[in-house]
């Protein structure tokens, strides 16, 4: 009795995110293509945990061995799908590459059967291999994507707004978690666990690793109009054109707007705002400043928010060192306290109080 509970943990927490992602599909304001990767991401592993489920219960079919490589193949691409879904990037040409192992097996097994080309244990031993590249693959391309993702927030807002991949930044790791002891269990093979008591160290460690993720991807939200879309293909190859004398022009024209009109103050300012300034694109102006300062949009107002913040710390009109400070977070634009004191520090190695004691 103990032993059929235990087997049957990792299928019924899969069965109980899919159904919950289910419901919230016809709920929730979700972006379709996030909602239904995720809930294909937790369909797949029930299949496959109801295939553990019925193996250790000795109910052993070639078509339950199908079943179980198609979706060993499936999930971790899903996944990768629903990584570009959370960043609102498009689908890469490695994600598509994933899927192959996962078609080739769907094909190749049944074919396999009738024919006896290669012993069933030698498939899947390669189907193992395949299952260890893709996981890799997801992890290491799952982090270049939550980068670049990050360098275009950081081209978009002049705020950090980084805490809005944090979530995603702990799915990742949890799915690498899961993979590594997806991966090590895949090396020993079910038959190592099959009949005996050991199977509930694989089974409490896969339900406990597969409830966190669906936990925090039931609280993942990063709202649609903060996660800017990647720029047009030809806008990028426009701004990849722009002559010298062009960035030169766009940047002194930059300078000064930000400067007479103080654009820096506003703390939601966007690239967006300031290419309406300057009567330009957004990713013309993002790429200019990119490659004439080699500063990211939000580290390029950081500086003239910091040049003014130093102007008020430095003002003798505030004899207090509280209301200096105060006003100089609120009038140059810092969307917190924490990122004012942060950021002064990084560009003038000293706080707002030392910089205020020594000039003023």
């Amino acid at each position: 009795m103990l032993y059929s509970w235990i087997i049957s943990l990792p299928m019924m927490v899969c069965l109980f995110w899919c159904i919950f992602f289910l419901t919230r599909f016809f709920r929730s304001n979700d972006e379709p293509r996030i909602k239904w990767t995720i809930l294909l991401f937790y369909f797949a592993s029930t299949i496959l945990y109801t295939n553990h489920w019925l193996y250790f219960s000795d109910v052993k079919t070639h078509i339950g061995a199908w079943l179980y490589l198609i979706a060993n193949l499936s999930v971790y691409p899903i996944y990768y799908m629903y990584l570009h879904a959370l960043t609102r990037t498009r689908v890469s040409w490695d994600n598509y590459a994933l899927f192959t192992p996962t078609i080739l097996i769907a094909v190749l097994f049944p074919i396999n059967l009738h024919y006896k080309w290669i012993s069933t244990d030698t498939l899947l031993f390669l189907a193992r291999i395949c299952f260890a590249v893709q996981v890799v693959w997801v992890w290491i391309r799952g982090f270049r994507l939550l980068r670049s993702t990050q360098q275009r927030l950081d081209n978009i807002y002049a705020d950090n707004r980084s805490y809005l991949l944090q979530p995603t930044h702990t799915l990742l790791l949890l799915v690498g978690f899961t993979a590594v002891a997806s991966m090590l269990l895949n090396l020993l093979g079910r038959d190592t666990f099959d009949g005996s008591l050991l199977v509930c160290i694989p089974a409490v460690l896969m339900s406990v690793l597969l409830f966190s993720l669906g936990y925090v991807a039931a609280h993942t939200a990063i709202p649609q109009e903060t996660v800017v879309p990647e720029a047009a293909s030809d806008d990028e190859e426009k701004a990849r054109r722009a002559t010298t004398e062009e960035t030169d022009e766009l940047m002194y024209k930059i300078g000064t707007i930000l400067r007479e009109q103080q654009l820096f103050t506003n703390p939601n300012l966007t690239i967006q705002d300031l290419a309406i300034a300057v009567g330009s694109n957004r990713t013309y102006v993002s790429n200019c400043i990119n490659r004439y300062t080699g500063y990211s949009f939000s580290q390029y107002v950081a500086r003239y928010r910091v040049e003014h913040a130093q102007q008020i710390l430095r003002d003798p009109q505030y004899t207090s060192d509280h209301d200096a400070i105060t006003n100089a977070i609120a009038l140059s634009g810092f969307a917190s306290e924490q990122t004012f004191y942060r950021v002064f520090k990084e560009l003038t190695g000293e706080t707002p109080l030392q910089y205020r004691k020594s000039n003023s």
